[in-house]
Order: structure tokens, then C-alpha cells, then sequence
């Protein structure tokens, strides 16, 4: 069996969605008869742990270097937890590391890197961004022990592209020109969709996908009477969760039997006093559960309850990404109705798959028509949902390793 690096800043304890790639990489590449071995951070500073996803893993394999990078420098001084202000602060500082915040990451996690090629003789380094800093550690390996080096983007960049990233002139500047040498130096740059493929000029596109494990626990919803919204992942103010209740709002006014069965499931994170504020905006405090973050099997079970999910984005870059839990949404198996713009990554999922319809500002009578047709399908017993569709399935994270592991294939 080959050994393979992979070098990421985001691994668990720590959570949230942009853990679930790498993650998915350690506990199945050996499947396809590739170690994987971790090269992460050393304990750092964040919004949310889910130490409970290392449950069952082979630390031996998990490898973390010391970092000085400011998340790891304020949990060594008692900092655990990344409140509202540090991130806005954090995003305005942007100019003042290159390439991105965890700079100071990069030499304390080479050395490691160098005694870990040493020792492990690795047939291949990949590296996932962000951050970028993660590529400029598996750049400088690649080159010291001449092995070929795949880089991954999750984003663009951040999650902008490197002209939005930065203010200054000179910063832009190199981080187009650090592109460009990764793109010239790695042996392969994958990304996660379409849009971000074009913008780096790649064609090895492997989408995320749903945790296989979790995905397994979907049910059926059980006949209550009610029909159940489901609300997976963040939502705060940056979150585009209003035109769901613009869409509540008409079907108040124009099938008030209808929009009486109608309840709302929330799960993940959440800014509790501006979500219940936004909900009396629009009456609908007394039909939301809040649940707010928790462990991904609870949350699974507690969405098998839906009849429908939704999710909105804003008009930001967050467009042109594809949020993880979309994925989730697929293996449900639930109808989706979705805020989003029609050039987005999600409209564009929708259309392959079938598995909703997507609306914006004008088109918020056609969103509560789709709503209105699902919600008669149910009280009818018409409405059959079955988890793990077939339309989901290619985007498993089997599926998703099993094309890293073919690409390893075709460099070692």
C-alpha cells in the first residue's frame, strides 16, 4: 500500500463543513490501497470543535506541527473560542499576511514535513486550501524530495478570489503570481466545482460530497400532520433566510389551510436573537424549532422529521461555492427550494440532479407554488421521499476519494 501525505490546517477536533474533505480522505483513501497520513496544526483557536469526529481514527497517523499563526498563538494564551468581532477584525487585517493568516504556519509545518517524507517515504503530497499556506508547505516538500504534489482548492482563494481577498495593489499582484506557480508546479490542481475550475484554468474538477457514514441514518419522516422546513448549517445575518418566509408569507395569504401544516426545523449554528427577531418579523416564532448546533448524527435525526429543505444564499461570492451542506440536503432525499442566483453552483447542482428548483426576488410567487404542489403531495400521501436517491449517489464521499485515488494512480 502507497503512503500519501496530506497537508491541511482545518482537521478535527475542529469542525464545521471544510473539515469533511480531508477528513473523508484519511478514512477511506486506504480503500483504494492508499495510506493517508495528516499533517495538521497543533491545537489553534476556532468557532466550533467536534472533537467526537476523531472517534475511531488511527491518531498515529495524525501528525501536528507548532504554528504562529494568530489562532494558534491565542489558543496558547487561553483563547478557545473565535467570537463575532475576532472574525471581522481578522478579515480586515487580510493585508497583513501573505498569502493568508496562516503564514506563520508554513516553516514550523516543512520541518515536520521533511522528517515525515524522511521517515514515511511518501508516493505523493496533496495539499487542500484554504488556507493557501497549506500548498506553500506541500510546494517546498514536493521540491526537496521530488514527489508529485496535487493541490486542492476548495475555494478560490478564501473564499474569494485573490482580486477580492486583498485591498492592496501588491498583494493582488503576488497572489495571481503564487497561482500561477502552483498551477505551474504541482502535477495536479483539482477544485471542487465548475466555476472555480475556470478561474484557475483547471479540468480536474471532484466535487465534495455527503459523509457516506452519516448519510446512512436518513429515514423516512413519519405522518404527523404537519409539514416540516427543514434549516441545515449557519444562520446569521450574512445568511439569506428572509425569502423563505417572503415565500411563507404568500402562502399564508393564498392557502391558509395549507400553510397552517406548515412547521420549521432549524439545526446548526446560530445567532439565536437575530434569527427569533426575523422570525417575529413574519410571525413565525410559534412554528420554528431552534435547535442550534449539534453533533452530526443528531442532526440527521432530528431532519429526518423534513418534508423539504431550504437554503438561500446572499448575493456575495458565497454564489459561486457550493456550500457542504448542500450535499446533506441530496442524501436526504428531500425537495430542495433554494435562494440562489441562476449562474450559482447551486442552481447548477439543482438542474443536474432534478432535486429542487431554485428562485430569487421575482420569482418568489413560483417558489411558493413548488411549495404549495409538496405540501398537497403530503396530505395526500403522494409525497415519497427515499433517502440515499439515486441522483445523489455520485456525489458520495466514496465517490469523491475514489477520484483522488485514480488520479494518485496516474502520478505514482
Amino acid at each position: 500500500m502507497k503512503k500519501v501525505l496530506l497537508v491541511c490546517y482545518y482537521f478535527p477536533p475542529l469542525g464545521l463543513g471544510g473539515v469533511g474533505r480531508p477528513l473523508n480522505l484519511f478514512k477511506k483513501l486506504p480503500a483504494f490501497d492508499y495510506d493517508c497520513h495528516i499533517l495538521t496544526v497543533k491545537p489553534v483557536t476556532y468557532r466550533l470543535y467536534e472533537p467526537e469526529l476523531l472517534e475511531g481514527l488511527d491518531k498515529k497517523k495524525i501528525f501536528r506541527s507548532g504554528s504562529h499563526d494568530p489562532q494558534r498563538l491565542m489558543y496558547i494564551f487561553g483563547v478557545r473560542k473565535l467570537n463575532d468581532r475576532i472574525l471581522k477584525s481578522s478579515r480586515r487585517a487580510s493585508d497583513k499576511f501573505f498569502p493568508d493568516s496562516k503564514a506563520g504556519w508554513v516553516k514550523p509545518a516543512i520541518r515536520l514535513g521533511r522528517t515525515l517524507v524522511n521517515n514515511y517515504r511518501y508516493a505523493a503530497v496533496i495539499s487542500t486550501s484554504p488556507p493557501v499556506s497549506s500548498h506553500l508547505i506541500a510546494k517546498q516538500l514536493a521540491q526537496d524530495f521530488d514527489i508529485p504534489w496535487v493541490a486542492d482548492f476548495r475555494d478560490f482563494w478564501t473564499s474569494y478570489k485573490v482580486e477580492d481577498s486583498f485591498t492592496e495593489k501588491k498583494n493582488i499582484e503576488k497572489g495571481l503570481k503564487l497561482l500561477e506557480e502552483i498551477k505551474k508546479d504541482a502535477a495536479a490542481v483539482t477544485v471542487v466545482n465548475p466555476t472555480i475550475a475556470e478561474y484557475l484554468d483547471s479540468e480536474e474538477i471532484i466535487t465534495n460530497g455527503f459523509d457516506s457514514d452519516t448519510a446512512q441514518l436518513w429515514s423516512t419522516s413519519k405522518d404527523t400532520g404537519s409539514f416540516y422546513i427543514g434549516l441545515l448549517g449557519n444562520q446569521n445575518e450574512s445568511k439569506a433566510v428572509e425569502p423563505l418566509f417572503k415565500v411563507l408569507t404568500v402562502l399564508r395569504k393564498t392557502a391558509p389551510v395549507l400553510f397552517d401544516r406548515i412547521k420549521i426545523i432549524q439545526v446548526g449554528q446560530v445567532d439565536k436573537e437575530w434569527f427569533e427577531s426575523v422570525l417575529d418579523k413574519f410571525d413565525l416564532r410559534n412554528r420554528c424549532q431552534i435547535h442550534g448546533f449539534q453533533k452530526r448524527q443528531d442532526t440527521v435525526r432530528l431532519l429526518s422529521e423534513t418534508s423539504l429543505f431550504y437554503i438561500g444564499l446572499d448575493a456575495s461570492g458565497e454564489q459561486k461555492i457550493m456550500p457542504s451542506r448542500m450535499f446533506d440536503l441530496l442524501a436526504s432525499g428531500r425537495p430542495v427550494l433554494s435562494f440562489v442566483a441562476a449562474e450559482s453552483e447551486i442552481a447548477r447542482l439543482l438542474g443536474l440532479t432534478g432535486a429542487g428548483i431554485y428562485f430569487h426576488d421575482d420569482t418568489i410567487d413560483k417558489a411558493a407554488e413548488y411549495l404549495r404542489q409538496n405540501i398537497e403531495k403530503s396530505a395526500s400521501g403522494n409525497m415519497h421521499i427515499t433517502p440515499l436517491p439515486e441522483y445523489a449517489r455520485p456525489y458520495s464521499s466514496e465517490a469523491m476519494v475514489e477520484k483522488f485515488a485514480r488520479l494518485l494512480d496516474s502520478l505514482t
